[in-house]
């Protein structure tokens, strides 16, 4: 029974070191988050981390962006990082964005998993969009899964301007997340049981 056990136990071990984890940049989306703010802040990021959220400011790619990474509840474990671009008003600007994105995650994942486009009456994508997403009455985002995890794309309204935010989720440290008690996701959609 020993031998079967310590052979059981060797097998996971030996799985959990096989799996690999997402990626942002050069950090692997795993590990404490104390850890990983360091290595955030050596990007040239600052901020602040409570508990198992931290928000660091900076640039990314010549862009003034917001990164919080967040950990689960007990282990304080990394599982996502969430990039907010800066707001803009106009929808054309917006879109221009969004779809350079959406091209450069198609390039390294495929195609999205799942788009989702929910508009109420009276707006489209061609009718007020603008609006819509300010009286939270739009949802428009795209999915990518990746064997390690999922990456999210989607609009949201963030005092008034219109953003792009980038979800990186970690499947394995998704799933240790739930484990934990966790509950609130940004995306929802992101960390859906099947895909993990």
């Amino acid at each position: 029974k020993r031998i079967v056990i310590l052979l059981a136990c060797t097998l996971c071990t030996v799985l959990m070191l096989g799996q690999k984890h997402m990626m942002f940049r050069s950090l692997p989306i795993d590990g404490n988050l104390k850890t990983a703010v360091k290595e955030v802040k050596k990007m040239g990021f600052m901020g602040m981390r409570i508990k198992n959220v931290a928000a660091l400011m900076g640039t990314l790619d010549g862009e003034d962006v917001m990164l919080t990474l967040m950990a689960t509840p007990e282990t304080n474990t990394l599982f996502s990082v969430i990039i907010l671009y800066e707001g803009v008003e106009e929808w054309d600007e917006l879109m221009a964005k969004y779809q350079s994105i959406n091209a450069s995650f198609s390039a390294q994942y495929g195609e999205p998993t799942k788009v989702i486009s929910q508009w109420e009456p009276p707006y489209s994508i061609d009718n007020n969009p603008t609006q819509a997403f300010k009286e939270e009455k739009a949802e428009y985002s795209h999915i990518y899964t990746a064997s390690e995890g999922n990456v999210a794309v989607a609009i949201i309204c963030v005092g008034g301007k219109m953003c792009t935010m980038v979800a990186y989720v970690d499947a394995q440290n998704a799933a240790l997340y739930k484990a934990e008690g966790g509950t609130e996701m940004i995306i929802d959609e992101a960390v859906e049981e099947e895909s993990l």
